[in-house]
């Protein structure tokens, strides 16, 4: 794991902040990492994709995982789901070992995995009815799930009548109406465009505050990870292992102006540091091939 890099003075955490974190501290923890490691046998041989990953998530925390292309998020947050296994170490979820995907953890995939046959009500009445709760209940929850995400007026509509944005909330909706200790969201909002993007992230942090719910969020957006997390989880690639894990140094909950703030952009400066150094590696260079005509310069 690298060392710290040094923080401005303003970058320091208030009372507040720190006070947050002890109070997250002192929480249970809900899913333990330990020394994750996962290998692939590709046609070039055997590809190492994490190594030796370390850490712990506590209840209702809101942790985000970020890394360069290839460094394992997407293969991180399928272990955790139970979608696949590590060759080394041990994922825990409230002290027993994962060995496969179960109602105790939620997904929420980047592309609407909605069923296209049923309603938004329906859609989320599925996790219940397979349960083998009555349909009342079963209605009665799913509107519940439905109203927190702000679509009641569409518990009717089917998924093809729904924006990008609406998609997702329903999707969101769904995973928490199994009511899970930990909701997986895999770059939920990366197919959206920048309005709807920013809206998303609002109305996910609300729901956030409003339910006992844990959440591990995979982006490749450092402001999204800042204006998200209680702390980041910062991956280093070729394998993919920890960089380091930083906390956020803003209070709970977070407003629009904050992404001008001093602390907010030296995090962000902090986070571009880790998973964009200076010094470019040989393999990241393009190979310098010249296709215009002399004297045909742009600068």
């Amino acid at each position: 794991m690298s060392q710290s890099l040094e923080l401005p003075s303003y970058l320091e955490k208030e009372p507040a902040v720190e006070d947050r974190f002890r109070r997250i501290y002192q929480r249970p923890v809900v899913l333990d990492v330990a020394g994750l490691g996962k290998t692939f046998h590709a046609a070039n041989g055997v590809v190492e994709a994490l190594r030796d990953i370390h850490f712990k998530v506590h209840r209702r925390e809101f942790i985000c995982v970020i890394g360069p292309s290839g460094c394992g998020k997407s293969t991180l947050i399928r272990i955790l789901a139970g979608l696949d296994y590590p060759t080394s170490g041990a994922v825990k979820l409230d002290g027993h070992e994962v060995s496969g995907p179960g109602p105790d953890r939620g997904m929420v995939f980047q592309n609407y995995t909605l069923f296209p046959w049923l309603t938004v009500k329906r859609n989320v009445m599925f996790g219940p009815r397979m349960k083998g709760h009555q349909y009342r209940v079963s209605e009665a929850e799913a509107r519940k799930w439905i109203k927190m995400v702000g679509l009641d007026r569409f518990e009717n509509s089917y998924p093809n009548q729904l924006s990008g944005g609406m998609k997702q909330r329903v999707a969101i909706a769904r995973t928490l109406a199994n009511q899970p200790r930990i909701v997986l969201m895999d770059e939920p909002f990366g197919a959206l465009d920048a309005q709807t993007r920013a809206q998303m992230q609002a109305y996910l942090q609300q729901i956030w505050l409003n339910v006992d719910v844990t959440i591990l969020f995979i982006t490749h957006d450092l402001d999204e990870a800042i204006y998200l997390a209680d702390r980041i989880v910062v991956l280093d690639a070729h394998p993919g292992r920890i960089a380091e894990i930083i906390e956020v140094p803003l209070p709970q909950p977070r407003t629009p102006e904050d992404f001008i703030s001093p602390k907010f952009l030296a995090t962000r400066k902090r986070l571009d540091t880790l998973i964009h150094p200076p010094k470019m590696n040989d393999e990241d260079r393009l190979p310098m091939v010249k296709m215009t005509e002399p004297g045909d310069d742009v600068i």
